[in-house]
């Protein structure tokens, strides 16, 4: 949907007055493609405290190291995944949320060091946002603040990107459902 804004201007031209109008068009709500993914985000983040917990480590495929887990879980259904890549450089968190049992949306974040007087303190250099709608990623935006790229969906890079993503939510969705399952099997069992 796009509004269009009708912009009138007043040229002065010698002693006649000009009239002229120009069209404008924007995006109507520039976010509504995302509407669902951030109210999603907004609804899971407020219900944690409220829902299951699991926490397991993961080797996702075709990388040589295991990835920190949180899992929330509501009704045995995971809504929130946060993963953590540690290295010596900061972490990466990749934060992966549910609606209804489908991928809704993946926020990343680099985490590094930048100095600060006599500490170091981790601070966001790089954000990523993946957003999916029936199975598919439809939108995705790299970098931060105003600086946000809209990466083509026709690239190969968006593709390939999305079918990595679809991936390891998959593998981490039935790790955190299986370490959820064990580890309510052993409270019913005490």
């Amino acid at each position: 949907m796009k509004h269009t804004h009708r912009i009138c201007c007043l040229r002065l031209a010698g002693s006649a007055v000009l009239a002229s109008v120009m069209t404008i068009t924007t995006p109507a709500f520039a976010q509504a493609d995302t509407a669902q993914a951030r109210q999603v985000f907004a609804l899971v983040n407020k219900q944690l405290p409220t829902l299951d917990k699991v926490s397991l480590v993961v080797k996702l495929p075709n990388v040589e190291y295991k990835s920190d887990v949180k899992a929330w879980l509501d009704a045995g259904s995971v809504a929130k995944l946060e993963v953590t890549d540690r290295d010596d450089s900061g972490n990466v968190i990749t934060e992966y949320y549910y609606a209804k049992g489908e991928l809704v949306i993946i926020y990343q974040a680099v985490m590094g060091f930048k100095s600060s007087g006599n500490s170091n303190k981790m601070a966001t250099t790089s954000e990523e946002r993946y957003y999916f709608r029936d199975g598919k990623m439809f939108k995705w935006l790299s970098g931060m603040g105003n600086d946000k790229l809209d990466v083509p969906p026709a690239s190969a890079e968006f593709s390939d990107e999305g079918k990595s993503r679809l991936a390891s939510s998959s593998v981490l969705v039935k790790s955190a459902t299986a370490a959820y399952a064990k580890q309510s099997g052993a409270k019913s069992q005490k």
